[in-house]
């Protein structure tokens, strides 16, 4: 069963101007990491929008993060401040998760008898005004190796060494082919070797290094991305301004022409979806970033200065077995009661329409990998066929007579 993204827009009319907003709601599951980085979805959001200028965007959220230091944010709500900060080599485009050249000019050159990939970077500076150059993707690698960093360094395990020929020119070595590098090293947040040096020598001369560096209170967030960090009042808002430094601010890159059009960017904390949902209706905050409860969504679309899009996503929610034991170790017994399922009865009274069918791990908004042609499990059976159709399956031959339709109802 896959869900829906929404999207809530605010229409605020004051001296004939319009202010448009959007609301987000990311994947709970992020089976594909994500379709784009946070702040080109912004930007394609303000693209058109000139009165943005000189203003700040209020965005809901509703945990507060956890921690701004790269290497330890685990959350979705710390990822979601430091992605407006720190910016990869390459993203994946939201239309078809392509590799996207980022802080790369263009795609990576594969050498087969030197397995190894050559990229070529785009002029950039960091937050500080300092050239961003190779020895910081170098040092960002090797320091993900060194630390052996969770959740990055089975990205970065099978990389031999890393060369920077140039300034603008970094090459790669692998061990062995690896489809992973383009899909996950690649898009790895870069930091800058200036500003994080010190951290490292500290934390090698520790007991526990990797504790010392995931602990580290970073005092300067220096990025590439289109802010920096302003402010953070715990449990109230964190403040991000704007990079005046930007290298995207102008251009254009896969069909997006790039901002930011705002001076920055408030994430205000709210304890439940009500209370930012209340708050967006207010116009205290100009979107909330995560989901919408479907008994919401026809309240919302009354509402004269609110309208709602929405867009499918990469993500997924299933009813999963211990496959340990009976009976649903029997292939049969599943494909039963995957049969039983009414997804269009879910969809229809549980989501109020806002979902999508799916009979593969792979959603169909995903279209770089997903496949249609797949067994569709009672695909336009009523409920006495779907019933019928799973005694069916439980007597076929090679099924233990033990699971019958009653094991069904009760598991």
């Amino acid at each position: 069963m896959k869900s829906k993204r929404f999207f809530i827009q605010i229409i605020e009319d004051k001296h004939t101007k319009q202010r448009k907003t959007l609301l987000r709601n990311e994947s709970r599951r992020n089976c594909l990491k994500r379709f784009f980085l946070i702040q080109l979805i912004i930007f394609t959001i303000l693209t058109s929008i000139d009165v943005w200028a000189a203003e700040n965007l209020n965005v809901g959220i509703l945990e507060e993060p956890r921690t701004l230091n790269i290497w330890n944010a685990s959350d979705r709500w710390s990822r979601k401040i430091l992605e407006n900060i720190y910016n990869p080599l390459y993203i994946r485009g939201p239309k078809n998760l392509k590799l996207v050249p980022w802080l790369a000019e263009s795609k990576p050159f594969y050498d087969k008898t030197t397995l190894s990939y050559t990229i070529k970077l785009r002029s950039v500076k960091w937050s500080d005004g300092s050239e961003f150059t190779s020895e910081d993707i170098a040092f960002t690698g090797n320091l993900i190796k060194l630390f052996q960093i969770p959740r990055h360094y089975n990205k970065w395990n099978f990389i031999k060494k890393i060369e920077t020929p140039d300034k603008r020119t970094v090459k790669f070595f692998l061990k062995e082919p690896k489809a992973i590098f383009q899909t996950r090293t690649l898009i790895t947040p870069i930091i800058q070797k200036k500003a994080w040096e010190k951290a490292v020598q500290k934390a090698r001369a520790t007991n526990n290094p990797l504790e010392e560096l995931l602990n580290y209170q970073i005092e300067a967030h220096v990025g590439t991305g289109p802010f920096v960090f302003k402010e953070w009042k715990k449990g109230a808002y964190i403040v991000l301004k704007k990079n005046e430094y930007f290298f995207g601010r102008g251009q254009s890159i896969d069909g997006y022409h790039l901002g930011p059009y705002i001076d920055g960017i408030r994430f205000s904390l709210f304890n439940t979806t009500e209370d930012a949902i209340s708050a967006l209706k207010k116009g205290t905050i100009d979107f909330f970033w995560w989901g919408i409860p479907p008994d919401q969504i026809p309240i919302l679309r009354k509402k004269d200065n609110i309208q709602i899009f929405s867009n499918e996503r990469s993500a997924l929610y299933y009813l999963g077995f211990n496959m340990r034991k009976p009976p649903f170790h029997d292939v049969n017994f599943r494909h039963a009661v995957a049969t039983l399922i009414d997804k269009d009865f879910i969809i229809k009274k549980v989501l109020n329409g806002n979902g999508v069918k799916m009979d593969s791990i792979v959603p169909p908004g995903n279209r770089q990998w997903y496949f249609q042609n797949v067994t569709r499990y009672g695909e336009g059976l009523k409920a006495d066929e779907r019933i019928q159709k799973a005694h069916e399956i439980l007597a076929m031959p090679g099924i233990r007579g033990r699971y019958h339709l009653s094991a069904l109802r009760e598991s």
